[in-house]
């Protein structure tokens, strides 16, 4: 089954690879950066959160690799929102 990924720098580059994985590294031919490409379904999880943040979770204090680690751990590992704690 092949997966998709997206260039984290410009979101418009994507590749498409056989193997299942959070992220790749690779450049991109829509804006020519050696970039991480991350797994397409972990970024829809992150939009969505973005869009409407988890109310149990202080999603505006998280900096951007902390939130798709948490999209990565719901999508790839089954895990909860109600999983992780922001301690201040």
């Amino acid at each position: 089954m092949n997966q998709s990924y997206r260039c984290l720098d410009c979101l418009e580059g994507a590749v498409t690879r056989s193997f299942n994985t959070s992220h790749l590294k690779t450049q991109c031919s829509r804006c020519g950066s050696f970039s991480r490409f991350i797994n397409e379904a972990v970024l829809e999880q992150f939009q969505s959160f973005e869009e409407s943040p988890p109310d149990t979770l202080q999603w505006s204090q998280l900096d951007r690799k902390e939130k798709l680690v948490i999209s990565e751990q719901i999508v790839r590992r089954g895990r909860s929102i109600d999983d992780f704690a922001v301690s201040t």
